[in-house]
């Protein structure tokens, strides 16, 4: 879990609970994490006492993307304010501190460069009175605004450095290599602490020697900026999750699900990976908010990676290389993909309501051929006997199927394809996709919905242009008939099937919704004997969405302040809760839990301006 989010688009650093530098990404937000299952530590000498930051309570806030943490120890009240400058790309830390006696700050630095904890050099570069960590092309300089009164480097495997920080004395060694850590400390009460970034030893100089200069300057710009970013909003969440979701996304458009690493200890992978759903959905809460500009980078970067074949992969890097993937390859024939159809789907739907939104024209211009080969695809890839999309993976990422959330996507997908395509006068596209649109809609009446049950289906499987599996397992999911506009809200199938939702997926004593029926992903230890699963942010909203377009605004209202009430103080929303004691579990942030939030606060700010 994380404390602070501090980013501009090409550093990001993430703080853990111990107010320390967790995740450091560079020069993409998302990649590399230069601190990859390290830590960087922070401690205190005090007339003789020493201690590391973990071993004291504090309070941790965050305005904008900004910190503040406050502690109290041994007489002394502390306080650092950290963030990273919103041009050079360099983390800067206020330190202040009030007490009576001789005090030292010690920075303990534990860079893995480019995720790898050797063939790193580390030196102390006597013209910067500065400490340099490089490997390859990247350059990292710890450095501060008062002279070093300490320094050392040394081989992490050793535990040399570590051991200098505890016991007082920091040994100056001037260089080493192989796998390397490094500290410096700093014997004076007030002053500033940075890490510049660069991809060469003159990038970091030329960004140490303006910080040094006038450091407070760059504080106080920064604050300016987030304050112009968050003041518009009276509500510290909705604020909060704008300025989260603008930390998540790369200058080259890139939007990263979660810069969390913890997430690492699950599965051995990270979250930190562009999913073209969690972007799309990142990008329409955003263009709702009227950031046109910095969403139109997020969809240019998605258009790059539409190949002729006319889908989205799975997940990419934020470079825009393939990411990892467990969608085995033989899910790949006649009658399906190892891609989720929804991914793509759900790109063509946002696109379409940014350049709505936006009058974005220009795009749409450029856009074009991309719409249309993902449009055909989505129109081709169907059976032709039943009209439904054929098999993909479903957007939990775990069933090869025929899912209701992905049919309702590829609808508002055709739709929205078809609405563009009568922009530019592309009347036969138009005419295709919409039909294809209205034939999709009728087999999810046809196949989808059981009569018996009285509510759609979580997913079908099909063979020779028959339905010959049902998966009638509640799912939070089959809400997308609704969200995607596939159905109305007051159908009384909608209205069933998220009745069925609730009554089966409301997670007692801590509420919250769960994704489906005998979830089993992240469960911690306890008794689910009735709980369903995890309650999510992402479902509870979803909930929220719904009864909001239903216009039913005090059941939307008291949703939307469930996920209010479980917001940790420094508002940052996880991905789920513990089912037992509403503490957060997986990663924290999540983007896509911001998104919803801000999808749910605009629906219901529509809901309550048309009762007016």
């Amino acid at each position: 879990m994380r404390s602070a989010l501090l980013s501009n688009g090409r550093l990001a650093v993430l703080l853990d609970g111990s107010f320390y530098i967790a995740d450091l990404y560079y020069p993409h937000v998302g990649r590399y994490n230069h601190s990859f299952g390290g830590r960087f530590k922070t401690g205190l000498w005090h007339n003789g006492k020493f201690t590391w930051l973990e071993s004291i309570p504090k309070r941790i806030e965050m305005d904008g993307l900004t910190a503040r943490m406050r502690l109290w120890w041994d007489g002394l009240e502390v306080e650092f304010f950290d963030f990273v400058d919103f041009n050079l790309d360099v983390y800067i830390r206020r330190v202040s501190i009030k007490g009576e006696g001789y005090v030292r700050v010690i920075f303990y630095h534990d860079f893995r460069i480019m995720e790898a904890p050797q063939a790193d050099t580390a030196f102390y570069h006597p013209e910067a009175d500065a400490v340099v960590h490089y490997k390859d092309r990247f350059w990292f300089l710890a450095g501060a605004s008062h002279p070093i009164y300490e320094y050392n480097v040394g081989r992490r495997d050793f535990g040399t450095v570590l051991r200098d920080c505890e016991d007082g004395t920091l040994e100056k060694t001037p260089i080493a290599q192989g796998s390397v850590d490094s500290a410096i400390s700093i014997a004076y009460p007030n002053f500033y602490y940075w890490i510049a970034a660069g991809q060469s030893l003159s990038d970091v100089l030329k960004i140490h020697k303006a910080v040094k200069t006038n450091p407070t300057y760059y504080e106080k710009r920064s604050v300016g900026y987030w304050k112009a970013v968050t003041t518009p909003y009276d509500d510290r969440l909705e604020a909060q999750s704008i300025a989260v979701l603008l930390g998540h996304i790369s200058e080259n458009g890139g939007v990263v699900a979660s810069l969390d690493s913890d997430i690492l200890k699950f599965n051995l992978d990270t979250y930190a990976y562009v999913w073209p759903r969690d972007a799309s959905i990142v990008a329409m809460a955003l263009d709702e908010y009227g950031f046109h500009a910095v969403t139109r980078r997020s969809f240019e970067f998605m258009l790059r990676h539409v190949g002729p074949e006319g889908y989205l992969f799975q997940k990419y890097n934020v470079d825009g290389t393939w990411g990892s993937t467990w969608h085995p390859w033989t899910a790949a024939g006649k009658n399906s993909l190892n891609i989720q159809e929804d991914e793509t789907a759900i790109f063509i739907y946002a696109l379409w309501r940014h350049i709505e939104k936006a009058k974005d024209f220009d795009l749409l211009k450029k856009a074009y051929p991309a719409i249309k080969a993902a449009a055909d695809f989505m129109a081709n890839f169907r059976d032709r006997e039943l009209g439904l999309p054929l098999q993909s993976f479903d957007l939990w990422e775990e069933r090869l199927g025929i899912h209701l959330y992905t049919t309702a996507a590829v609808y508002a997908a055709l739709k929205a394809a078809g609405k563009l395509a009568m922009m530019l006068g592309e009347e036969e596209d138009a005419f295709t996709w919409l039909a294809a649109a209205h034939t999709v809609k009728e087999a999810v009446s046809r196949y989808m919905f059981d009569e018996k049950l009285g509510r759609f289906v979580r997913s079908v499987k099909i063979e020779d242009g028959k339905v010959v599996e049902v998966d009638k397992v509640v799912d939070a999911s089959m809400i997308g008939v609704a969200l995607f506009e596939m159905f109305e809200p007051s159908d009384p199938r909608v209205v069933n099937t998220v009745k069925t939702i609730e009554e089966r997926l409301w997670v007692p004593k801590v509420g919250g919704l769960a994704r489906y029926e005998g979830d089993i992903y992240q469960r911690v230890p306890g008794d689910y004997g009735q709980i369903p699963g995890n309650p999510w942010i992402i479902t509870t909203l979803w909930l929220a969405e719904y009864y909001a377009i239903l216009g039913n605004i005090a059941k939307a209202t008291s949703l939307v302040k469930w996920v209010e009430a479980v917001s940790p103080p420094n508002y940052l929303l996880p991905e789920q809760l513990n089912p037992f004691d509403g503490s957060p579990v997986s990663v924290q942030p999540l983007a896509w839990s911001h998104a919803e939030y801000l999808l749910a606060k605009s629906l219901l700010k529509k809901a309550e301006a048309r009762k007016q």
